[in-house]
């Protein structure tokens, strides 16, 4: 049997014309209509954030700027934030109002409370200036017994700002004996981010030792001395303590990688990966060096400070966050690095504040989502789950905590290892009240998780799209 070409079955096109009709029918479905200042988020997210393509199809229209911008975000996006100057703060951590890092543990000695243990004092700050040290361990903050149960309010107490007081005691025989109570009010401090530099010896070589808390484009010097002090000494490694680093400026960390490395210019320090608007960008050390305005750096000027090192050895906990992790990473194809400690938290992004260009500004949010996944010169990246170490050590695993430096803190005594400097235990003393797992609560780790991803201070190839703010 001959059919002709393009026969169609008689249900076939009666469904056709069914389908027709009810489509003709159907309604136009309305637009969505949100508030300028909603619509303004939902059109910068559609250019500049990393995960446009997975925008919710319809957001919600009547939710505030700031619950808007968070319902938009990717399910795997940890980082994100939005700044509303109409909605200020109130909550900082105890870093930002006193100067100081505390861990919440549980102990075998004392089961059914925690105890607090502080793990870091900034030189100057606040709690320095009334005589606290890493290490002390306080029982309770404003008259407030530490327990499971009440751990939310001393952490709440901690990051009001209302000044605070706590109870120091300390561990005897199983036994906690009372010490005094310090009083702490908040003052304005300010951080350097190199707390100390030594060089361990053993006759033979040396290694040397950096403490630094923060990628801080305005005290760039200050790091690159210490790097050019430690080269007069004639090292053959380094350890660069990153343990509570939050990250920073990824400028500096071009420069840093640039001492610690035989690199030249124009390689590669960083790739930036972004959606299809920004697509693919590689960064030289030099280009990257460039985005720091504090602080303009040739490379020229370091070539004559840079290292020659057998080993570039990283410390880590997970409160090492964002341009520490890019150091870390990025260091890998042109030094060899050895990380010890325990797995980073995992920001293997970069961000860029967005704000209203128009003129007068009709916006006052500032936008920082996610843009740019960061990979190094061989391509490698995709560590949103943390870069694990070599060689695992845990600072808990003696208490007292250790002085930053001490040759006898766990992460420094298997650094010391690795480099073939031999340290004695006969002075760690393990205490009888070791922590079970993890502490209970980190402020350290907290202020990690709050910081900014990696920032960068320009839109870099979105700049020709501003208008479209």
């Amino acid at each position: 049997m001959i059919r002709a070409k393009g026969f169609c079955h008689p249900v076939i096109l009666l469904l056709a014309i069914v389908l027709a009709i009810y489509s003709c029918k159907k309604e136009k479905e309305p637009e969505l209509i949100l508030p300028e200042s909603n619509q303004w988020i939902l059109d910068s997210m559609k250019v500049y954030y990393y995960w446009n393509e997975q925008l919710p199809a319809k957001p919600e229209a009547g939710n505030s700027g700031t619950a808007f911008f968070k319902s938009l975000l990717y399910s795997a996006d940890r980082f994100s934030y939005i700044e509303n100057p109409d909605e200020p703060r109130t909550e900082y951590s105890s870093f930002a109002w006193y100067g100081f890092e505390y861990a919440l543990v549980q102990t075998e000695s004392f089961p059914g409370r925690l105890l607090g243990i502080i793990t870091l004092v900034v030189p100057g700050g606040p709690a320095a200036k009334m005589g606290l040290k890493r290490g002390e361990i306080f029982s309770s903050v404003n008259n407030i017994e530490i327990t499971s149960s009440t751990a939310d309010d001393i952490n709440k107490a901690l990051k009001l700002g209302n000044g605070v007081q706590i109870k120091l005691v300390s561990i005897d025989e199983n036994a906690l004996k009372e010490g005094p109570s310090v009083l702490i009010n908040y003052s304005r401090f300010s951080e350097k981010p190199v707390y100390m530099t030594r060089v361990f010896a053993n006759g033979v070589k040396k290694t040397g030792y950096i403490f630094y808390n923060l990628f801080d484009g305005n005290s760039d010097y200050s790091m690159l001395d210490s790097l050019a002090k430690l080269k007069s000494e004639g090292i053959s490694d380094i350890i660069l303590d990153l343990r509570y680093n939050p990250g920073g400026d990824v400028s500096s960390a071009a420069k840093i990688a640039a001492v610690l490395s035989d690199t030249k210019a124009e390689q590669t320090f960083v790739i930036y990966q972004a959606n299809k608007n920004g697509g693919h960008i590689v960064s030289s050390f030099q280009k990257t060096m460039n985005e720091n305005s504090y602080q303009p750096q040739s490379f020229s000027a370091l070539k004559s400070s840079q290292l020659r090192l057998d080993k570039v050895i990283l410390l880590t906990t997970g409160a090492t966050a964002s341009a520490a992790e890019l150091l870390i990473n990025n260091l890998k194809p042109y030094a060899n690095v050895v990380q010890i400690g325990q797995t980073t938290i995992g920001k293997d992004m970069a961000s860029f504040a967005i704000n209203d260009q128009r003129v007068p500004k009709q916006i006052s949010y500032v936008l920082h989502p996610l843009i740019f996944k960061l990979y190094n010169a061989s391509g490698q990246g995709d560590y949103s789950n943390g870069l694990a170490p070599d060689y695992t050590a845990d600072e808990f695993s003696a208490l007292p905590l250790k002085p930053f430096g001490d040759e006898q803190d766990p992460l420094i005594r298997k650094a010391l290892e690795v480099t073939g400097i031999k340290t004695t235990s006969s002075s760690l003393k393990v205490s009888s009240s070791l922590i079970k797992g993890e502490p209970g609560f980190s402020s350290t780790e907290q202020r990690s998780r709050e910081a900014r991803p990696a920032e960068l201070p320009i839109k870099m190839s979105y700049r020709k799209m501003e208008n479209n703010n």
